[in-house]
């Protein structure tokens, strides 16, 4: 008994270390990385109602990705879906910021949510319009962009909404001044959006279509 309670005890703490290195890992690189089977992609096909298929269309017409990311989830219920893919399209291609403003936006979401996967899908598309490798690499090691003023503003304004769910007077003023209130208010909505697809990901621990069986 005492030599199978031994075994059961080594092989618990060998389990434990692995799962707190996986953690450190995490941490080093500052972002979760899903595991390749998420918990939960979405309810089965054969059990969609008529409102279900009917988002479920809406999302494969107009998305590129598919089903791809935080929308299988989301389909458990149609509403939300319905509502939060609707929000995300307006976050994503209809504010007042460039596409590259908006994609710094969303890294440093998903940066601060830990988001492998988030960050995975859009580092690409940020590299696509244009962000810089330098503002990616500040972005990535939870650094602060310095310039020039109109990058520096945007970033530190995303950044103490995240960290604070607030924004101290200097970063709003020079968030208004290098954009404008509208702007402010469309960043807030797209770190919102974002923060809801990034936690998405995270906790039902869906992965990257960019690193799927090592693809």
């Amino acid at each position: 008994a005492g030599g199978v309670t031994t075994m059961m005890w080594t092989t618990m703490m060998r389990r434990t270390g692995a799962r707190a290195a996986a953690r450190r890992r995490g941490a080093a690189t500052g972002l979760a990385t899903a595991r390749g089977l998420a918990r939960f992609r979405g309810p089965p096909q054969a059990s969609l109602t008529v409102a279900q298929r009917r988002v479920q269309e809406d999302i494969l017409r107009t998305r590129t990705t598919g089903l791809n990311g935080p929308f299988g989830p989301w389909l458990a219920n149609a509403e939300l879906a319905q509502a939060a893919q609707t929000l995300g399209r307006i976050a994503r291609y209809e504010t007042s910021l460039s596409p590259r403003e908006s994609e710094l936006v969303i890294l440093a979401t998903a940066q601060h949510h830990r988001s492998g996967t988030e960050w995975d899908i859009h580092v690409r598309e940020a590299r696509r319009v244009g962000l810089e490798e330098p503002f990616i690499a500040t972005i990535a090691g939870g650094g602060t962009i310095e310039s020039p003023p109109r990058e520096a503003a945007l970033h530190k304004f995303a950044r103490q909404v995240l960290e604070t769910s607030s924004a101290s007077d200097d970063a709003y003023d020079a968030m208004v001044r290098e954009f404008s209130e509208t702007h402010a208010v469309e960043t807030v909505a797209i770190i919102g959006y974002y923060g809801l697809v990034a936690q998405t990901l995270n906790v039902f621990q869906i992965p990257s279509p960019h690193n799927v069986d090592g693809g």
